[in-house]
């Protein structure tokens, strides 16, 4: 008798963000049992997805002024441009492929 059982996916989550420098941003993920972490280039995300009156968070200053929050990067105080941690994490390593964008 065989049994067949299903590899649970662990969720990962975006735990901790760390400017490095220009658009780069190192990024820290945990499954819960362990961490990883990877550097991130948010230029190519930005240049596709931030449009209007978000493209101040282009400038320096601003794009310095993220948080990580419930697992997720997000600029201004009004989660005006958020980014979630399965949008983030290196797909190689991870089993979801579903992509989701927020901004508002």
């Amino acid at each position: 008798m065989r049994s067949h059982r299903k590899k649970t996916e662990q969720k990962v989550t975006l735990v901790s963000a760390r400017y490095l420098h220009d658009f780069f941003i190192i990024l820290t993920f945990s499954d819960g049992k362990e961490s990883r972490t990877t550097v991130k280039d948010f230029l190519p995300l930005f240049q596709q997805y931030v449009r209007g009156d978000y493209i101040k968070y282009f400038a320096p200053a601003n794009f310095k002024k993220f948080i990580v929050k419930n697992g997720n990067i997000y600029w201004g105080k009004d989660e005006d441009v958020i980014f979630p941690s399965n949008m983030l994490f290196d797909k190689s390593s991870s089993t979801t492929t579903e992509e989701i964008l927020y901004i508002i």
